[in-house]
């Protein structure tokens, strides 16, 4: 760790560690990821396809920008993520053939990269994987742009998750004490399981260097501080009454507060408990790609259940069709076979392209949904279904 002086910057930054050269699940590197909750590797700092990745990245960011909107792409065929002032920071549907940039899926189902997950997931083979998400981080042009503390898991209650779209609040029974050491003691096995078991790889792959992720070490598996609980704790529970210790004042850098620094062609894998969180400036360029592969876990019994919105493009059969390999499309309808395209405009789309859709533009899956939606406009109602 060493520290820096930029203001907007954490007090402290992570480099890759020459020791941790050598490359796959080394004993070293698993030792770090267990330990601080994340690893940086450099086993793609001399790929072939990092130019190519990196210039595609910032054509399909470029399409993206609130001055071009759907002039060059028709960007509600994926989950553009924007700021307050409609700016992209990060982009989903990258694979999605609208967006005609091959190369993701290219990459994503290459010899390479697939190899890589292969030898950390312990031999695992094409036949045997699950089509999981992928994304591109971007950063917004005009204005700074700093993400809430959070933990890409649910640590209260039960642990289980509904869509984003379909998220109706908390119960502040949920985040009693005793209940949230129960759920820590299972993101603690949880944590230990991931680890010996190695089912699934994602990664931050930079294309351009970057030092926009920002995490406390070691949060993934430990008990909370009494500061981290109040950055953590929403702020309804607080009005509501959770217990809490006013702790932060919001702005000043947490106790161990780490940038993570990659260079072009470096990697990010951490664990997903540790609390983090992601922090652009306009003048610094971010384009790094998040992607992965995972075991696939069998077939269900459970009725296939409403994709979350961010989601809801990889239902485009067009996605399968866009995949150069047959394995590929057979891991796309593991994923498929378990979701379904929601009936409501927020199941489906960004708020953007909601706002779009309503102005009186058919965009996106372009059925009678979004059809009814542009011709009533404002008057469609939230989450309004054609039977409404």
């Amino acid at each position: 760790m060493s520290t820096s002086a930029e203001p907007y910057r954490a007090p402290a930054f992570a480099d890759f560690k020459p020791e941790l050269s050598e490359p796959g699940p080394t004993p070293e590197r698993l030792a770090h990821l267990d330990e601080h909750g994340f690893v940086i590797i450099n086993d793609f700092e001399d790929s072939e396809w990092i130019p190519e990745l990196r210039e595609a990245g910032r054509r399909v960011t470029d399409s993206c920008q609130t001055d071009v909107a759907y002039d060059r792409i028709d960007t509600s065929r994926g989950y553009i993520h924007r700021t307050g002032n409609d700016e992209p920071w990060a982009l989903r549907g990258i694979t999605h053939p609208v967006f005609e940039e091959p190369v993701f899926a290219e990459f994503h189902g290459s010899d390479e990269f697939f190899g890589f997950c292969s030898e950390w997931c312990n031999g695992m083979t094409r036949e045997e994987v699950v089509l999981g998400h992928s994304l591109l981080w971007a950063n917004p042009r005009e204005e700074e742009n700093a993400l809430g503390w959070h933990r890409d898991l649910s640590w209260w209650g039960d642990g289980k998750r509904e869509p984003t779209q379909r998220r109706k609040g908390h119960d502040p029974a949920d985040f009693a004490e005793d209940v949230e050491r129960k759920r820590w003691d299972e993101i603690r096995e949880e944590n230990r399981k991931k680890l010996d078991e190695r089912n699934g790889v994602s990664m931050f792959l930079a294309l351009v260097d970057d030092e926009c992720h920002e995490l406390v070490p070691g949060t993934h598996n430990r008990w909370r501080t009494p500061l981290e609980h109040d950055v953590l704790l929403p702020r309804k529970m607080k009005e509501e009454g959770v217990p809490h210790t006013p702790s932060w004042n919001g702005e000043d850098p947490l106790p161990g507060q780490t940038a993570i620094r990659l260079r072009a062609g470096e990697a990010l894998i951490r664990n997903g408990a540790t609390i983090h969180t992601g922090h652009t400036v306009p003048d610094r360029e971010r384009n790094t790609l998040s992607v992965g592969w995972s075991k696939w876990g069998g077939p269900s019994d459970e009725a296939p259940k409403v994709e979350d919105s961010r989601m809801a493009w990889m239902l485009d059969r067009a996605v399968r069709d866009a995949f150069p390999h047959e394995w590929m499309k057979v891991a796309y309808d593991r994923y498929a076979e378990t979701r379904k395209l929601g009936d409501t405009l927020e199941d489906r789309y960004a708020p953007w392209d909601i706002r779009q859709i309503k102005s009186g533009k058919m965009l996106g899956w372009r059925g009678d949904l979004e059809k009814a939606a542009a011709e009533a406009g404002e008057d469609w109602g939230e989450f309004q279904t054609m039977g409404d």
